[in-house]
């Protein structure tokens, strides 16, 4: 009989391995959603939402030899996964091997969203971008990537569109190298956006992680900031609730899975953690995704045949790598040993044009 695989959460992590393993054992995917979305094209969704047409896929065309529930796991322990549906309706899904990869959980469901349907994903990027169309003064709380990002394709849609962002680190971009946040500085300031390092907003930021209502947000310093439109695009934290009840002593201070070399969670020998929610010291970003994955899949496999899972993976500690859009005709990219990369060929054929849509698709075997 065929291994049973149960992966909880259909993010890069979850999607991916569970797209390599279906052919071969029992897999089932659960979710609250109901479709696989490339999360780097969410600032191109914002301005272009009919992208969403290819950015996000419904699960069953996604992962078609994977089992789908759909539901929200509420509690974990070694019985199994305790799924709530919508409706407050309840169920246990066990497996012979388990995979945690439940990603984060951020202050704006527009950057990723915990609940809904692929319907109401893309309905509520056309909804936003009509607010963003209207809105003359738009606030950005947050100078990550999401934010400039999102900053980069507001300005190049809408030239002239007046755009703050406020960061409270001393400089946007901080997760990078120097020399990349300070040609994204450069860029941003060439076309009027505001940044505002150093500064943190005391007003209380919308529950919903946007505001279309117009206001003025102040920050510590006492800077009062008007808008027509307010995004937060602070950091998410890690979606582990589940695991307080039998796992605690699992999690580090920060909410995240302590996990072993293999990937498993420590102390268990059938259990995975992979992404968002792991406590590897390395960027939450895409980019490691893929050599997570793999070790995953190949440990997997081995303890399927009744093998020692034989491979370990390294965290990328201290790799600063990151590729940042500007829009869709630009952006910066930061690679160790190398430095800040000033092609902008490059920058466009690498992400910026097509917002890594096509390689992900093509990873789940979707046409490109």
């Amino acid at each position: 009989m065929k291994s049973k695989i149960a992966i909880y959460g259909t993010g890069m992590a979850g999607a991916v391995l569970a797209s390599r393993l279906s052919d071969d054992f029992d897999v089932t995917v659960i979710a609250p959603t109901d479709y696989f979305e490339v999360p780097m094209a969410m600032p191109r969704l914002m301005v272009r939402p009919e992208y969403g047409e290819e950015a996000i896929v419904p699960i069953a065309e996604a992962l078609p030899k994977a089992q789908y529930i759909r539901g929200r796991l509420v509690e974990f322990s070694r019985a199994g996964g305790r799924i709530e549906d919508d409706h407050g309706g309840q169920r246990m899904v066990t497996a012979d091997i388990t995979v945690l990869a439940t990603g984060s959980r951020f202050s704006g469901p527009f950057i990723r969203s915990s609940s809904g349907s692929i319907e109401e994903r893309k309905a509520g990027f056309y909804q936003l971008r009509a607010s963003l169309a209207s809105a003359r003064r738009i606030l950005i709380v947050g100078g990550g990537p999401v934010g400039v990002e999102i900053a980069g394709e507001i300005i190049e849609t809408w030239p002239g569109r007046s755009v703050t962002i406020v960061q409270s680190g001393a400089r946007i971009l901080a997760e990078t190298g120097g020399t990349a946040s300070v040609l994204a500085t450069k860029f941003l300031r060439r076309r009027r956006v505001k940044l505002l390092t150093g500064e943190r907003i005391e007003t209380p930021l919308p529950p919903n992680g946007y505001s279309v209502e117009p206001g003025q947000a102040r920050t510590a310093s006492g800077k009062r900031i008007g808008y027509d439109l307010m995004l937060c695009c602070i950091g998410g934290r890690p979606n582990t609730e589940y695991l307080l009840t039998h796992f605690s002593d699992r999690l580090d201070a920060d909410g995240r899975v302590r996990v072993t070399p293999q990937l498993l969670m420590e102390g268990e020998n059938d259990v995975f953690a992979l992404g968002d929610i792991t406590d590897l010291k390395e960027n939450k970003m895409a980019l490691h995704i893929a050599g997570q994955v793999s070790v995953a899949e190949a440990n997997i496999r081995a303890m399927a045949a009744g093998r020692k899972p034989p491979k370990t993976y390294t965290a990328k500690t201290g790799n600063l790598m990151m590729a940042v859009t500007l829009g869709s005709q630009a952006g910066v990219i930061f690679a160790p040993l190398i430095g800040t990369l000033r092609s902008t060929w490059l920058i466009r054929k690498v992400k910026a044009e097509t917002m890594l849509v096509p390689k992900y698709r093509k990873q789940l075997g979707l046409p490109a």
